[in-house]
């Protein structure tokens, strides 16, 4: 099988996975992209998984009836890496299918902000940028779930890693230059030891409209996310479907006893309450007591805006994004003296030694 006729058809068989699977079992390095929808399901599904290393370029039709265990024992063979960009996503979707993840990653986009690109960088950007190599988006909404897929739909699906791995050896070579490969190591290993699913507490961080939400009200939210992830997941529907956030957090800023407090909250949904205000007292009642998401005492202001600039001075020199040392909200825990793991330990530690714990 050639390397030009893996490019021009999904793999949708288990023989040629099989023998597909044979010639990438000599690599090491995998860059990987995975293609998926979840529109209507809370798990994504995925649709089609593209392979590459220095001399196979493949993708794989994941809702063909095939066995993917043979591509998988090579893909999560102890010693195999995994080069991704933007990892988070392509990691929950291929644990949620494989049951397990790789024991070492490399995320080119955390990488590329350690040499100084935007936090945020993408990989059309991120290839223009280190590579010089221009990669089409024309296809990013299309719909992985259709077949046959378009062939100028799989040519750009499999771009996504096609230039991967050169992007990394050369991104590799500027991260050594600048001493810099442990702090990707260090920042890949512990993306790669976050929960698949975040917690309740870390959705709320994401809720819009939560920051308003303190003590009770906010305890009251996180057992209704709680709440709407078992049920999400029970059900395998978007959370959105089961609870909106905006719902959610005008539920929890009235603090419901009764179904009659339920009903007098603007725009619920009678068939919420009805099918649900029951359970969404109890998970209310059930609210634990939480510590506060930001210091209790006022931080003083003209501190946080000393440790950002300090922050902003140190990032400046390095050429990395501000915020690739500290977020804000990183800023105002460490001013309040809880500097939390990523600031006490490793390399940002080292690198912002005694700002934090310098004279006010």
């Amino acid at each position: 099988m050639s390397r030009e006729s893996t490019e021009s058809a999904l793999i949708a068989d288990d023989q040629t996975l099989r023998e597909t699977a044979a010639r990438l079992s000599g690599s090491r390095l995998f860059a990987l992209d995975t293609e998926f929808v979840r529109e209507s399901t809370y798990y994504p599904e995925l649709c089609v998984l593209q392979v590459a290393t220095d001399d196979v370029v493949v993708a794989v039709d994941c809702l063909a009836p095939i066995d993917l265990e043979p591509l998988l024992e090579v893909l999560l063979a102890d010693d195999a890496v995994w080069v991704l960009h933007s990892a988070r996503q392509d990691l929950e979707v291929l644990s949620n299918r494989a049951g397990r993840l790789p024991r070492q990653l490399i995320d080119t986009q955390i990488a590329a902000a350690l040499i100084g690109s935007p936090l945020q960088i993408g990989l059309q950007a991120m290839l223009a940028e280190i590579l010089g190599i221009a990669i089409g988006k024309e296809h990013t909404r299309s719909d992985w779930s259709r077949r046959p897929l378009p062939d100028e739909v799989l040519r750009y699906a499999l771009d996504d890693v096609r230039h991967l791995l050169p992007a990394w050896r050369e991104l590799e070579k500027r991260l050594a230059a600048a001493d810099r490969v442990k702090w990707l190591e260090e920042d890949c290993a512990r993306s790669l030891a976050l929960p698949i699913q975040p917690d309740a507490a870390t959705i709320l961080e994401r809720t819009k409209g939560a920051g308003s939400l303190h003590g009770k009200r906010r305890a009251a939210a996180v057992a209704l996310i709680a709440w709407r992830e078992a049920r999400a997941q029970e059900r395998d529907r978007p959370r959105r479907w089961i609870l909106a956030d905006e719902t959610l957090v005008r539920i929890a800023t009235g603090l419901p006893r009764t179904l009659a407090d339920l009903q007098r909250i603007p725009e619920l949904p009678p068939k919420l309450i009805a099918g649900s205000g029951a359970a969404l007292l109890a998970a209310i009642e059930s609210a634990a007591p939480l510590p506060a998401a930001e210091p209790s005492d006022p931080v003083d202001r003209s501190l946080v805006k000393r440790l950002q600039e300090g922050v902003k001075e140190r990032a400046t020199a390095l050429g990395i994004p501000p915020e690739m040392l500290a977020t804000r909200r990183d800023i105002v825990l460490a001013a309040s003296g809880q500097a939390g793991e990523a600031l006490a330990t490793g390399w940002r530690s080292t690198v912002l030694a005694g700002l934090f714990n310098a004279p006010a």
